[in-house]
């Protein structure tokens, strides 16, 4: 027998190989395994996807698999025919996406790693470059591979610098492993009937054997075993091999006690939303279903009662959410109705856990499976149910790697595993509301409140009547004159304080109303989605802009430990006091974030209690999760935050919810700008008015009459999206046509304008002005980032096989000179990220 096995890992572009079974694995190996095999002189973590006698190996003599990983299925047939479907869908080679979705643990490889040998004495360290010097240095704190070696100089130079310290014993390689060799359950064995002691010559054979004849027919834990006979687990293998015993999973624990669902029943709309699933996930049919439900409406009861109803039928659940920061509170409704059988999985995990999660979901023990996006792979067999929670959400696409939908996806597995499909939103997508017109999605309505409350009311504030106070009205002096005046003055104390001529724009309503509710006992919600304290330094006696040195954007200045960040490459310094450029004591910051907001708002109540919940707050572990319990315990008064605070959250202490600039998605170079600023805005003003009081709401704008905004202030999506699908289906965007951005990257800038420009002029070769346009090719709207320039160029079709065989041609035509250019060139299909 033969297997057909998908390699896992960096193999030199070796997609799929075949391999021979060997006698101790055959009848045991299905598709979806994980194995270990070897390629050339390594040992490499594999997936089977075939098996069968006539499996072409090219006319070689196939080598033997090493190892079977687990004694149960990595991926189910729903979850291959998955990846399969991403792989095709989004043009990605099937190895790389297989290695995309699979936990780093799961990857087991060997390579070659460098290790100190002997340290040389200071006459031979004298005798050595700086390169070789640098090498002895990294490796006295541990072994390392030479990708890692590589990052201290060119990589011709590093493996001429670590051969001649080969030569001279300095620096010796041995073989590593990396990844997780076994699933961390420990299997069962038990004795083959007819099996005995006697059967074996060898005396720890016989022991073994003599221990599971004494044991019930449940058999005893591998783990228990080795621990009783040290040398166990090569004896029972090699049983095993000669059919006396078999390893089986442990068996999954009894369910757990699932809570009652609570008292009170369900609101006529959430009972007829139940309703309309339920039979799909009887009938284990796919249907998809788009739950568009006002804030407060309830939604979350519904997949709990859904959720139930899987599991009753021992089926699984699998429920995902757009951020890791909506994951908290969803977590602790399912937890407190399912108990230890919900599991979480999601990018802050370590390894240990992410794979720990895996391997509960692996065996049985996870029978909810909740997280972002990439909890779409997770190993959940028989899925009864799959719940994709604000589905508009943009965080579902991942914009690194195999650039997949995650809401596509989870649609995909649906039809794959035979199960419904909810998709839940008070804004749902564009893409997803006209799903419900084609016949794809069946709409369910929740219009109202639970209890009937009413959605907070919402007012406009024009920024225009209110301007901005300036913090000093003194004429400022000449350049020249500044500058001669600065270098006689003596330079700031280190405590300074850059400050920007214009003021926090809060508007005396919202700064009348922010008292009130405090004076009421209310707490508020500050939504401002940008971070930092000044948006960038500026010298106003030069006019240099303080930029990153990396990447077409200026650096964020942030007070508390007064630094200017990147927040696209992560550069941090020490914010300078004197202008790189001229050397003056000019710099004064510019623009406004979270950081200065709070600051603004601690100075206008000084008796309220703020906190700020931004990525720079919440970034450690535990930090995010306390903040929102001090919300809900009453310890805060106002909670300011960009968009992770605008959406998934119930506090019903919240009674005002305040956005200070409402203009800073609008204003994007992205044909979604005025449907994001829709949903954020609703969704904001969702967080105000959940409990007993009435909610209010503020935004300030500086744009009121445009229509997503006016829409927001009414809460009235129908009317919103009817006006954007009008202007969407005349300018040929989706979801009246498909899109791809065919994104080029390098280091050299012009070698990546003349890719851009070939495949801007391969695409024009086959496109027609009423079936296909193409767009560019043009700089991306943040031409470099982490030292890259780019480029971009936006394809337009209306059938997506007309898209497809555009973007296979071109990529035909264009990546080998790409490659040779060193210029990377991505697909991204479906995209939602347009800088």
């Amino acid at each position: 027998m033969r297997a057909r096995v998908v390699i896992v890992g960096p193999a030199g572009g070796v997609e799929q190989l075949t391999y021979a079974i060997p006698p101790a694995l055959a009848g045991r190996l299905e598709c979806g395994h994980r194995v270990l095999v070897p390629l050339r002189s390594r040992r490499m973590t594999g997936l089977v996807t075939e098996v069968g006698e006539a499996l072409d190996s090219g006319g070689a003599e196939p080598r033997e698999l090493l190892e079977l990983l687990e004694t149960t299925p990595l991926f189910d047939r729903p979850h291959l025919r998955l990846v399969e479907f991403l792989s095709a869908y989004y043009l990605t080679p099937l190895a790389e996406a297989y290695r995309a979705v699979m936990p780093a643990a799961a990857r087991v490889e060997t390579g070659r790693v460098y290790q100190l040998d002997a340290p040389p004495d200071p006459l031979a360290l004298a005798a050595m470059n700086a390169l070789e010097r640098s090498l002895l240095d990294a490796l006295r704190s541990r072994p390392r591979p030479l990708r890692q070696l590589t990052r201290l100089g060119d990589r011709r130079e590093v493996e001429s610098a670590l051969a001649r310290l080969a030569a001279d014993r300095f620096v010796a390689t041995r073989d590593a492993t990396r990844g997780r060799h076994r699933t961390t359950t420990s299997p069962i064995v038990r004795l083959i009937a007819g099996a005995g002691a006697s059967s074996v010559r060898g005396a720890r054979q016989r022991a073994i054997l003599a221990r599971l004849a004494s044991a019930d027919t449940a058999g005893v834990d591998l783990a228990a075993l080795t621990a009783e006979l040290p040398t166990a687990r090569a004896a029972v293998r090699a049983l095993a091999s000669r059919g006396l015993v078999e390893l089986a999973d442990a068996a999954a624990p009894a369910d757990g006690a699932i809570a009652a669902a609570a008292q009170f029943a369900p609101t006529h709309e959430q009972a007829a939303a139940i309703a309309a699933v339920a039979p799909a996930l009887r009938e284990r049919r796919f249907e998809t279903f788009l739950l568009w439900g006002v804030t407060a409406s309830g939604k979350t009861e519904v997949y709990l009662r859904l959720a139930a109803e899987a599991l009753a039928q021992n089926r699984r659940a699998l429920v995902m959410v757009p951020e890791i920061a909506l994951a908290d509170q969803i977590v602790r409704s399912f937890r407190a109705r399912f108990g230890a059988l919900v599991g979480v999985v999601h990018s802050a995990q370590n390894v240990a856990e992410r794979w720990a999660s895996w391997s509960a979901a692996l065996a049985g023990d996870c029978r909810v499976m909740i997280g972002p996006r990439s909890a779409v792979f997770a190993p959940m067999r028989d899925l009864g149910l799959i719940v994709v929670d604000e589905e508009h959400d943009a965080a579902y696409k991942n914009e690194e790697g195999v650039r997949y939908h995650a809401r596509d996806l989870a649609v995909a597995l649906g039809r794959f595993s035979a199960c419904p499909v909810m998709l839940g939103s008070a804004t749902p997508s564009a893409e997803s509301f006209v799903n419900t017109r084609r016949g794809r999605y069946r709409m369910l309505r929740m219009p109202r409140r639970i209890g009937d409350r009413a959605l907070a009311a919402v007012e406009i504030i024009d920024l225009r009547e209110h301007p901005r106070a300036e913090k000093s009205a003194a004429p400022r002096p000449s350049p020249d004159a500044a500058a001669a005046s600065a270098a006689r003055a003596e330079p700031p104390p280190p405590d300074a304080v850059p400050l920007s001529p214009d003021a926090v724009p809060l508007s005396p309503p919202l700064v009348e109303a922010l008292r009130a509710n405090l004076a009421a006992g209310g707490q508020s919600v500050i939504f401002l989605n940008r971070r930092g304290y000044h948006n960038f330094l500026q010298c106003h006696l030069c006019g240099n802009v303080i930029a990153c040195a990396n990447c077409s954007v200026s650096l964020t200045f942030h007070l508390r430990d007064r630094s200017l960040r990147c927040h696209y490459c992560g550069e941090n310094a020490a914010a300078p006091e004197r202008c790189p450029a001229c050397d003056g004591h000019g710099l004064a910051g510019q623009g406004f974030g979270t950081e200065r907001l709070a600051q603004a708002l601690a100075e206008l109540l000084p008796q309220a209690r703020i906190e700020r919940m931004d990525s720079d707050t919440s970034g450690r572990r535990g930090a995010r999760g306390a903040i929102l319990e001090g919300l809900a315990r009453g310890d805060l008064d106002v909670l300011v935050g960009t968009q992770m605070i605008a959406k998934g959250f119930d506090f019903p202490g919240v009674t005002l919810v305040g956005v200070v600039l409402a203009d800073l998605t609008l204003n994007l170079p992205d044909y979604r700008s005025a449907e994001r600023t829709f949903q954020l805005l609703t969704q904001v003003a969702g967080r105000a008015g959940r409990g007993e009081r009435p909610g209010r709401v503020l935004i300030q704008t500086y744009a009121p009459h445009h229509y997503s905004i006016r829409a927001a202030r009414d809460q009235d999506y129908a009317r919103f999206i009817r006006r954007e699908l009008d202007l969407r289906r005349e300018l040929m965007y989706p979801p009246f046509a498909r899109l791809a951005l065919v994104r080029i990257e390098g280091e050299d800038a012009g070698r990546v304008s003349a890719i851009a420009s070939a495949a801007a002029a391969a695409f024009g070769k086959i496109a027609k002005p009423d079936a296909m346009r193409v767009l560019g090719p043009a700089p991306a709207p943040i031409e470099r980032i982490k030292g890259r320039y780019r480029w971009q160029v936006m394809l337009k079709a209306i059938e997506l096989q007309d898209l497809r065989a555009a973007l296979v041609a071109m990529r035909a035509e264009v990546a080998p000179r790409a490659a040779r250019d060193r210029v990377r060139l991505a697909i991204d299909i479906d995209p939602v990220n347009m800088l």
